[in-house]
């Protein structure tokens, strides 16, 4: 009788109500595989609380300094450089367009949606229009997604974690690396195969609230994008 009554409470409870739990474990971010899942689509997005971060844009590097960060979006999102969490243009955009992300200049002047929408349509700042859409979906989809060959963590540099480019591995610089194709060996593979004009943009892994970037291990799979 205990344990029928310990179930009716259980189905009695407020549809809201366990997935408020679960995203209050989860943190900011709640990771549902979508292959492996049988929820609904909507309740793989990514959900937010009512909170924000602040970022303060640094035109020299490209992407934003976090100034505070809220909540655990820093586990899965943005790449820490010399002891502080940078957000790419792309990151900016997608949790600028959530409410979770106030973007501020250098006069600690809030940059608004469409001048956001415009840094990254420029393409001056290591991704495109197209490679931020990509970024977009994926990220609603709950997977975790970084720029191919940019190493998350100055720790992946020291520990040979990612491939030897120059263009995304100096952790002396403030250069981030772009999401538009550096030249590196999937590329070369590609044109071997007399693919021209594709090449890796971003790792993705699965879901995972374990998820570190320190560790992050291999990407399930790359995303290519063709010009």
């Amino acid at each position: 009788m205990a344990a029928v009554a310990r179930g009716q409470r259980r189905r009695g409870r407020a549809p809201g109500a366990a997935s408020a739990a679960a995203a209050e474990d989860d943190g900011e971010e709640q990771h549902l595989n979508p292959f492996l899942s049988d929820a609904a689509p909507s309740s793989s997005r990514v959900q937010f609380r009512n909170v924000a971060s602040r970022g303060r844009w640094v035109e020299e590097a490209g992407a934003a300094e976090v100034l505070d960060n809220k909540g655990k979006l820093w586990l899965t999102t943005g790449i820490a450089r010399g002891g502080k969490l940078y957000y790419n243009v792309e990151e900016i955009g997608f949790l600028a367009e959530r409410g979770a992300l106030v973007l501020l200049d250098d006069k600690d002047e809030t940059v608004g949606m469409e001048e956001i929408y415009g840094k990254i349509a420029r393409g001056s700042y290591g991704c495109s229009w197209d490679a931020f859409q990509a970024y977009r979906h994926l990220k609603l989809l709950g997977y975790i997604v970084g720029r191919y060959d940019v190493p998350w963590t100055m720790k992946q540099i020291r520990s040979g974690d990612v491939t030897n480019s120059p263009d995304s591995t100096d952790g002396s610089s403030q250069s981030f690396g772009k999401a538009n194709g550096a030249c590196n060996d999937i590329t070369k593979l590609l044109k071997g195969m007399r693919i021209d004009g594709m090449y890796p943009t971003f790792k993705v892994h699965l879901p995972n609230s374990k998820f570190k970037k320190s560790s992050p291990g291999v990407p399930s799979f790359l995303v290519c994008l063709l010009r």
